[in-house]
């Protein structure tokens, strides 16, 4: 990563003992892929509100993500974003990569400790690939554009027919479980890039992804889940939403999201973060 490139943005204060944690997801929840002047002014909004709340020492607050870390500080000099949070639990929460003030751009070393234990690795994933392709001719198309990550690896899933998408996707988990790793599975957001009628498919480490990220992170804080916060726009972070104790789809979020988790912020992204965030603490 380039060290130059981070340090132009924020630093945010180290919380010793705050009473409140934000989780966001980041692609179409906190961060707009598509920006306007008044997306761009309620963008700025919620940086200094998080900010104020941060130098007051009540909020730590932390982006979700499926991304890398590089990808996300890229997304945020293309958008204009000024403020690091204080956690990237990054590829889809298989690392955390803090950013304030007394620990920037450090490893969480206990939560690495503990994938370092698991049995994932990428040769693992290429031979379930494989088998899925020969033995059941379920066919998984590599992803390029979240970057290289050591504890996951994504691919797309083309939609056939509601039947066949069924077997294949209880397939799929099925082997990803028999082989001692588990699978993320949700469909896909074209406004965050992906391709149309298509699902994600992220092959992981068991004990990983962004509900366990919210569970280690209310351990370390020792915030009580009743005083947690998390937003998303899609299926991939409904667990997310379900692990804490207000947890909002954005109005923006997917219509397979909406129709799963009733509660929703008033008001696409930052806007409907911010409204949430102010009535509720």
């Amino acid at each position: 990563m380039d060290a130059n490139k981070i340090t132009n943005f924020k630093q945010v204060k180290d919380v010793h003992n705050p009473s409140t944690i934000v989780f966001f997801d980041f692609d179409e929840t906190y961060y707009p892929h598509e920006l306007n002047s008044h997306r761009y002014d309620k963008l700025r909004e919620l940086e200094n509100y998080l900010l104020n709340q941060s130098e007051e020492g009540k909020l730590v607050f932390g982006w979700v993500t499926g991304s890398s870390v590089e990808s996300v500080i890229d997304k945020m000099e293309t958008g204009g974003l000024s403020l690091l949070p204080h956690f990237i639990a990054s590829s889809l929460g298989t690392e955390i990569t803090y950013f304030h003030e007394n620990s920037f751009n450090k490893q969480d070393t206990e939560w690495k400790g503990f994938l370092d234990q698991t049995t994932f690795s990428s040769a693992l994933v290429d031979r379930i690939v494989k088998s899925l392709e020969e033995e059941h001719s379920i066919f998984l198309k590599a992803q390029t554009n979240l970057g290289d990550a050591p504890y996951k690896k994504n691919f797309y899933y083309q939609e056939e027919t509601p039947s066949v998408d069924k077997l294949n996707l209880d397939t799929i988990r099925k082997n990803a479980y028999h082989n001692g790793i588990t699978v993320n599975i949700n469909k896909c957001n074209p406004l965050a890039g992906d391709p149309e009628d298509s699902y994600d498919i992220d092959f992981i480490p068991i004990g990983t992804g962004k509900e366990e990220i919210v569970a280690f992170m209310l351990r370390k804080y020792q915030v009580n889940k009743a005083n947690a916060f998390a937003f998303g726009d899609s299926g991939n972070d409904l667990r997310m939403l379900h692990a804490v104790g207000n947890g909002f789809l954005v109005e923006n979020a997917t219509e397979e999201a909406k129709s799963k988790y009733s509660k929703q912020s008033l008001g696409s992204y930052s806007e409907g973060i911010l409204h949430t965030l102010r009535s509720l603490n």
